[in-house]
């Protein structure tokens, strides 16, 4: 019966089954479990913590945004997981979720790029992003001010400050902070969620975080990339962050092995040009009565460039732009005096795959759709859609999906064709007739035999290493 072995592997074919889906084929690669051991994430009993880690990341898969969402839908069929387990681990503040995101980020490096090659266009990218909320009793909630709607833009919410890693092909979430800006009124304050935490959790450092500006976090979030391992040629931000003690932050990181290039803001700040003190409207009046205005045809712009003094980091390049149909002069700088106009402009634009990773997370991933009034449970639901992120990165880079919504979107067929009830159960039917069509080829054929069968061992394997038979679907874990 040996032969017939390819009979069954045709009937899982048929169905859809290889028998894993992209998700579980992608952790197997990262080894998943071991990095969550290794991050410190684990539990003394009942369901493991890597299993219920598992299920939270299948959820945007799913089209679920909660938990309540999974316990209302038919995906429940496939676990004996009881919600409270989820809900323990979420609100758990000693769980590092910090060091299981570095530990995925640097396995996605290892298995991509294990020569640990710098490329000549990698970069550091920080940049915020807000996350509004309907309500103010969510712990740590306060009022935060969206730019693009304007005057309209003060909103409850988060201002999550990320760093991207770009590594020339591809760019990875590596780490985040979370943020609070106005302060709620006290009446609303006494209303919030509150929670006690251990002392010295991850979770009471990262409430501590939200008091700091972006600015020190922003620094803090590429000091503690560095110090994991990770290095680029460049640091990228808009102008907000571009303060003086931020380059000079940067620059004094690996003895200046980093470069700032950023947006800066035409404001008071001074530069030393032919030793005269001016600033950036000055600077570009002088350069004006100079006639050393440029043009650069590939990007339509007018522009001057122009090495100057910046007192306490040295010198550095200004770029004076003028973009067709602005009346306004935008700066940039780069420590990096040796970059042209071109060169720069090719470096800086990298910055908007930050502004794509933020679209795809919040369309797909589920970012920043935690409902729980504890901060803990929102850091988890964060660190698990940048997770994803990763896994889908990977499996994109060694694929060659242009883009990320197209791969979820086979990702998410790949799970949603039909329930997963259904399909398990319309794929043991056919497997049931398969079996008994080939124990009908030869006979009688005792049972208690067939179970040591090649025919036998062959599907029970398969379905060990399944989505559907996966440890955290076993019904002997406790709850």
């Amino acid at each position: 019966m040996r032969q017939n072995v390819d009979e069954i592997k045709k009937v899982l074919d048929k169905h859809g089954y290889s028998i894993n889906n992209i998700i579980f084929d992608v952790m197997k690669k990262f080894n998943f479990k071991t990095l969550c051991w290794k991050s410190g994430i684990s539990k003394k009993a009942g369901y493991s913590a890597t299993e219920i880690i598992t299920l939270l990341i299948m959820f945007p898969l799913m089209i679920l945004s909660s938990v309540h969402a999974f316990y209302k839908s038919e995906y429940q069929k496939i676990t004996e997981m009881k919600k409270d387990v989820i809900y323990r681990l979420k609100n758990n503040d000693k769980l590092p979720w910090r060091t299981l995101l570095y530990k995925v980020s640097k396995k996605f490096q290892q298995l991509v790029n294990p020569q640990k090659e710098v490329a000549v266009n990698s970069a550091f990218i920080v940049d915020d992003t807000i996350d509004e909320r309907a309500g103010y009793k969510i712990e740590n909630i306060s009022l935060v001010y969206d730019h693009v709607a304007g005057k309209t833009g003060t909103k409850y919410g988060f201002k999550h400050l990320v760093l991207g890693f770009f590594d020339g092909k591809s760019i990875l979430p590596l780490d985040f902070s979370i943020h609070k800006e106005k302060k709620l009124n006290k009446k609303k304050q006494k209303n919030q969620f509150k929670k006690t935490c251990t002392k010295r959790s991850a979770g009471l450092k990262r409430r501590e975080e939200c008091k700091v500006d972006k600015i020190t976090g922003a620094v803090a979030l590429i000091k503690r990339a560095v110090k994991n391992g990770f290095m680029a040629k460049y640091v990228l931000t808009d102008s907000w962050f571009t303060s003086l003690d931020f380059i000079k932050s940067i620059r004094g990181i690996k003895n200046g092995s980093m470069h700032v290039i950023a947006g800066v803001r035409n404001d008071f700040r001074k530069y030393l040009y032919n030793n005269e003190s001016l600033n950036g409207k000055q600077l570009i009046k002088k350069l004006s009565s100079e006639r050393k205005q440029k043009r650069c045809r590939r990007w339509n712009v007018r522009y001057y460039e122009v090495i100057v003094h910046y007192e306490g980091v040295g010198d550095v390049k200004l770029y004076m732009c003028r973009f067709p149909y602005q009346k306004k002069w935008r700066i940039f700088i780069s420590t990096d005096t040796s970059l042209s106009f071109v060169k720069m402009m090719e470096t800086y634009s990298v910055r908007w795959t930050i502004e794509v990773m933020f679209r795809e997370l919040k369309q797909h991933l589920q970012f920043g759709k935690c409902k729980s009034r504890d901060f803990d449970a929102q850091i988890s639901s964060v660190t698990i859609s940048m997770i994803l992120y990763v896994f889908l990165s990977y499996f994109r880079r060694i694929n060659a999906y242009e883009s990320l919504g197209e791969l979820f979107e086979l990702a998410e067929n790949d799970l949603r064709e039909k329930t997963l009830a259904q399909r398990f159960w319309e794929l043991f039917d056919e497997l049931l007739q398969t079996i008994i069509d080939l124990i009908s080829e030869f006979g009688t054929v005792d049972i208690i035999n067939f179970r040591k069968s090649p025919e036998y061992v062959y599907i029970k394997e398969l379905f060990e290493e399944s989505f559907l038979s996966n440890q955290m679907f076993e019904s002997k874990n406790s709850a």
